[in-house]
């Protein structure tokens, strides 16, 4: 099923976001908070959702129908398919005044390619380049060449601005934009998932967060700080909302610590809002990041919070009573993790630096701004 295209926007043009998706984190969720959001704004966009080639369930696809959020599926049967490059060259000639918004560095391989001479603008968000492996590197690198062409790259993190920069992509172009979530979705009034849902006692102090089981977010990191707060605390208890590679082993390390009846691993789930609510502390243990809207989230819901100190997370907590601490330190993550015990209770502080500085709202006004600028920059152009 696809949605039917909207008219143009009152701006004088509609935005693509273009991605292309191996399921739902982080960037995803950001898109489906900012195309209704900009809508708000009389900024018409519409999903153009890449097809994963490697799954049935087109995740982003179905979950922004779900949403109600205006998308359409791209072929997609490979690294390079030159049927995404034709469906993006069809939707362009429906809309000769799209500006392209690319997410990822195939979508911004197959907008550049799709777009040929046309002078339509491009705007790409860097959600983080995380060289990981061979084929990543070599993947950011062809990012990176693409966006020294661009009109504008948007940031989350102001520690990708030099990397950037290195690459060539000029300054002037570059702009923090950072993230923002549904303030009114995440709320302390939000109604908590019952902890006996996972056989956790009412009285526990739970300890939680929400993540890829990847490397990248450290979850046998938390789960070895867990232990060593565990061992002082016979009620603590450690759920985990997400999936990913790390499954079995996070649970074989909670096994072989002697904790694997404390930790409990809730999978993927869609009421994050209700999984926050029923903790005592959110946890982000990760190695790197952007900035992630999981601990953006949880401030929102009135959590209190132990973070690492990576990417936009010290600028977001600065000034507060909830210091970050140093990422791959498994003692100090611990140490965080029980000073907190000592000071549970609500954290409104949290709530209102995330309704002040990082709404959905805010984001998407900022996100207008640029491609206002771009367009009207496009326009002197062709006149």
């Amino acid at each position: 099923m696809n949605w039917p295209m909207s008219a143009e926007s009152g701006s004088g043009f509609h935005v693509l976001h273009i991605r292309s998706s191996a399921g739902l984190y982080g960037a995803e969720y950001m898109i489906l908070g900012l195309v209704p959001a900009l809508a708000q704004l009389g900024v018409d966009s519409t999903l153009l959702s890449i097809d994963n080639q490697y799954s049935q369930a087109q995740k982003l696809f179905e979950r922004a129908l779900a949403l109600g959020v205006p998308a359409r599926r791209l072929p997609c049967r490979g690294r390079f398919d030159f049927a995404t490059v034709a469906a993006i060259r069809k939707l362009l000639a429906r809309y000769p005044n799209a500006l392209l918004h690319v997410h990822d560095y195939k979508s911004a391989l197959n907008a550049w390619v799709a777009r040929g001479r046309r002078k339509l603008p491009i705007v790409a968000t860097s959600h983080g380049q995380f060289s990981t492996t061979a084929s990543l590197h070599i993947y950011h690198r062809i990012e990176s060449s693409l966006m020294r062409r661009f009109d504008h790259v948007g940031i989350v993190s102001e520690a990708m601005r030099p990397q950037l920069a290195a690459s060539g992509v000029p300054g002037d172009r570059i702009r923090l934009v950072e993230n923002g979530i549904d303030t009114r979705r995440f709320s302390p009034a939000a109604e908590p998932i019952a902890r006996t849902e996972f056989g956790i006692a009412p009285d526990a102090i739970v300890f939680g967060t929400a993540m890829r089981l990847t490397e990248q977010k450290n979850p046998l990191g938390l789960v070895e700080a867990f232990a060593s707060v565990a061992a002082d605390a016979p009620r603590a208890a450690l759920v985990i909302a997400g999936d990913g590679e790390l499954r079995e082993s996070v649970l074989a390390r909670a096994s072989n610590l002697g904790i694997g009846g404390r930790v409990h691993l809730a999978g993927a789930r869609d009421d994050l809002e209700r999984f926050y609510a029923m903790l005592d502390v959110f946890v982000l243990p990760s190695r790197y990041e952007g900035l992630p809207l999981a601990l953006l989230e949880a401030m929102a819901v009135g959590r209190p919070v132990v973070a690492t100190a990576v990417g936009q997370v010290p600028s977001v907590l600065e000034g507060l009573p909830f210091a970050p601490v140093p990422p791959n330190d498994v003692p100090a993550l611990a140490r965080a993790m029980r000073a907190a015990i000592d000071a549970l209770g609500p954290a409104p502080a949290l709530r209102q630096r995330v309704v002040e500085r990082y709404s959905v709202q805010r984001m998407a006004a900022e996100y207008a701004d640029v491609y206002n600028e771009v367009w009207s920059g496009r326009e002197r152009a062709v006149a």
